[in-house]
Formats: structure tokens, sequence, C-alpha cells
């Protein structure tokens, strides 16, 4: 291990702060280091792997199409590309659909296909304190939280920041420029903060009446993490841009920027292109993983665990008085607490438990989503043994 901590340091760009051991394997809810000690993985792949480590479905399909066909320019027509776009429009709202390799690429694409529907008289895009949408160039300018933007200063302009759960607020950030929003359903980053649900209706009505988009950022919530398929459909509203990255590979780099048609019909070939983009390769992992999240009812295991969780949860911030609220929906739970989350993440990956500090004092959940109840209760009561010492 120490080898490899000297590679990294030699050879890598220090950008991440890397910690505990080497892993050389994972199963399900389960990793494995290099001397052969196992860990419960709660976050894994920071929300990316939602059908576990190394599931054999996606492992068998990649194998599969890597002999057939891995990549393709994309202006050559590629089946799986076709079927995958397909697919997230017939589950989502009439669509078309850009792919591309990363969230932060898909916010770059929204932010473009905002200003193009804007015609150069709209420009602006109002985001909302404690988002996260990105570190690329745009994204990170969309991105509403001081510590990820300062030593990059300046930046894109064209953002404005409004208090997220609040009307009046979005109402005093607008001006005649406005021509988007840009709304985390449930704010990851910016510590498990939920979309009050009326605030969300009133919000999308605004924007129907007076021409501006709504674009909802599921990088993170989409594809079964709140116990729908994306987040947008716990609110009754319908979004004119969507995100997905994340879980949309379950473990390969694939983002889908999901556009209604109304607003697809004024982009034209040659505004917009990712290389990499939905490749044969990705897009039949993609495709895979909407038939396993069918074929093995995954939504409803959400429904179950996620309450599971917020039992578990609630019992164990009677015990420990250290939790001051939970946050979250469905598989995607949040412990504020009144002490730092960083030493409960190190103590925890130190008895074997993989969790996420963020925020400061929020301690992060989510588990893959095919996770068992099994699962679940060793992990939380890893954390009452942690947390009960404080």
């Amino acid at each position: 291990m120490r080898n490899y901590k000297n590679i990294f340091a030699n050879f890598s760009l220090p950008t991440y702060s890397r910690l505990g051991p080497l892993f050389v394997k994972g199963r399900g809810s389960w990793l494995w280091d290099s001397q052969g000690r196992k860990y419960l993985d709660l976050f894994p792949g920071w929300g990316v792997s939602i059908l576990g480590h190394s599931h054999p479905r996606i492992a068998k399909v990649l194998g599969e199409q890597a002999r057939r066909l891995v990549h393709l320019p994309n202006n050559l027509f590629s089946a799986e590309q076709a079927l995958l776009a397909r697919e997230i429009s017939k589950r989502s709202f009439p669509s078309k659909v850009f792919f591309g390799n990363s969230g932060a690429e898909a916010i770059e694409g929204a932010i473009k296909f905002s200003r193009l529907y804007g015609q150069n008289k709209r420009f602006e895009i109002i985001t909302f304190k404690n988002s996260f949408h990105g570190r690329t160039f745009g994204a990170l300018s969309a991105t509403a939280q001081k510590k990820y933007k300062e030593c990059f200063r300046p930046l894109l302009p064209g953002f404005r920041e409004a208090e997220f759960n609040d009307f009046g607020s979005f109402k005093r950030t607008l001006s005649k420029k406005t021509v988007a929003v840009l709304l985390e359903l449930i704010q990851g980053e910016g510590g498990v903060n939920v979309a009050d649900k009326n605030y969300v209706r009133q919000l999308r009505k605004y924007c129907f009446n007076k021409n501006i988009l709504f674009i909802v950022d599921e990088v993170q919530t989409g594809m079964g993490r709140t116990g729908k398929l994306f987040c947008y459909q716990n609110y009754g509203v319908v979004p004119d841009i969507m995100v997905l990255s994340k879980g949309l590979g379950a473990g390969v780099p694939i983002s889908a920027l999901v556009v209604r048609k109304k607003i697809a019909s004024i982009i034209k070939p040659g505004m917009h292109a990712s290389t990499f983009g939905g490749s044969p390769l990705v897009s039949r992992a993609a495709l895979e993983v909407f038939k396993i999240l069918e074929e093995e009812k995954i939504l409803k295991n959400v429904a179950k665990l996620g309450k599971h969780m917020r039992d578990r949860a609630a019992s164990l911030a009677k015990n420990t008085p250290v939790i001051k609220e939970i946050k979250g929906e469905g598989m995607m739970l949040g412990l504020e607490l009144d002490i730092p989350s960083y030493p409960v993440f190190l103590k925890a990956l130190g008895k074997g438990l993989i969790v996420n500090s963020t925020h400061d004092n929020i301690l992060r959940v989510m588990p893959a989503l095919n996770s068992t109840v099994k699962d679940i209760d060793k992990g939380f009561n890893i954390l009452e043994d942690i947390l009960s010492a404080f």
C-alpha cells in the first residue's frame, strides 16, 4: 500500500485527499482491501454504484458489448444510444436526450441551451444557496457555495443566487434577463436539504407562466434514489430540462441531458457535442440498469429500505443526542450532528464502514438501492457504537 501512496504522491495531481486502505475488489455492498479486510460501503461511489459494486449483469453486458463494439463517433448511428434515449424519454417526459460523461458536463449543456433559448436577450440563471452543480467552469459558476469558488474567480457571469425554499427570495432575485432556474430537489453536497413540495410547485408554475426554463439537477437524486425513478415525480411537476448522471450507468461514466421537445426544436447540428458521450459500451450498460431496476423491483426495495433507514435513524437520534435532525428522502439520508461529522466518518472507516461527511456536520448515508435490511442494520449498529461515545 505504501508504494501506491508514493505513486499517487509523485504522479497524480493532489485534487483529492485520499485516505484509508488500497481497495482491490467489490461485490454488492462490500469492498475488500489489499489485506483482505471487508468494508460495508453505505456510500458506494459517491452515489454512483446504485446496484452495488460489480453487479453481475452489468459486468456481463459490458463484456459482451466490449467484444462487439466499444465506441462510435456521434456522427454515426448507434443502436444502443438510440434505445437508451428512447428509454429515458419514455420513462420521464416527451423529450430528446444528449449524452455526455459526467454530471458537470451535462450541466454545462443545460447552461448553453438555456442561453440559446434566451436568444441573447435573457441569459441569467437563478440557482440556490448551498447548491452544488459540478466543478467545470460553468457548473462551478452555478454552484452557490463559496468554498468551492473563491480561488477560481472571476467566474462566468450570468448567475444569481436565491435562498433555498424561499419563494420571496426567488422573486427578489429575478430580473428581466432571467432565462432559467436550476434546482436540486435535494441538495446533496449542500447538506441533504429537501425542497418543499409546495415551494417547488409554486416555482414551477411561475416559471411556466413567465417562460422561464425550469431545470432540475437529478445527478444524485435520479434513477430511483428517492423512491421514484426520478425525484421530480415526487412533486407532481415536470421540468423543461433534467440532468442525470451518477446512477445512470451504475459505475460506468455517463450523463444525460434530457430536454423537452419544445426546447429541443431550437438546437441544431454542431451547436453541442461530446466525443465519448453515449458510446455503445456505456449506453448498453445504462440500458441494463433500467432493466435491472424493473426486473428486480428495485423501487419497491427503496420504499422498504428507505423507511427502515429512517426508523433506524430516529431510534439512533433518541439514544445519541448528538443527532440534531434527520434529513432526506428514500435512500438518500443525512444526519445533521451538533459535532463535526468528519471525525465520525474516520472512526466509521476504521470500523469497516464507509459513509460520507459533508457540509461540516452532515453524515450522509446513500446505500446501494439493492441493499438488504441486514446491510442497513449492520451499518447503523456501527454508527450507534461511534455516536454513543460522544
